[in-house]
This record gives C-alpha cells, structure tokens and sequence, in this order.
C-alpha cells in the first residue's frame, strides 16, 4: 500500500469519526445552547415587562400618597372647624 492509499484512508476514517462526533456530541450541544438562548431571551423579556408594571405601580403609589396628604389636610381643616 502506498502513502497516498494509506493517507486516503486515513482521511476517510477521520472523517467519519468526525461526522459521527459532530452528530453525537456537537449537534445535541447546540441545540441545548439555543434552547438557553430562547429560554434567557425570555426571562429577559419577563424582567422588563415585571420592570416596566413596577414603574406605573410606583407612580401609581406617588398619586394615592398624594392624595391620601391632600385628603389629610381636608380633614384636619375640618377637624379645626368643628372643634374651634
């Protein structure tokens, strides 16, 4: 067998072993890999939603606190009306 042969054969075993690896070890990997992508892509999208109902709540919370100090002074003219 010459050089030539025996390399050829060589090529051609390496290549299976690659194929067979690249679909046993490697195609699995990526396909977990892309799976995290999507799944982190989602909980990105969770925070900013769970960030951006936060935001209106806290403005929502300055306007009841607001009103709640303004419904606090009505009521303490009125309690100084009464009484004085």
């Amino acid at each position: 067998m010459s050089m030539i042969e025996t390399a050829a054969q060589i090529a051609a075993i390496a290549t299976v072993i690659g194929a067979a690896f690249s679909y046993a070890v490697l195609r699995p990997l990526n396909n977990s890999i892309k799976a995290l992508q999507k799944t982190i892509d989602e909980m990105r999208a969770e925070m900013k939603e769970s960030r951006e109902q936060r935001q209106e709540l806290e403005v929502h919370l300055a306007e009841v606190d607001q009103s709640v100090r303004s419904a606090h002074h009505r009521i303490d003219a009125l309690e100084r009306r009464a009484h004085g």
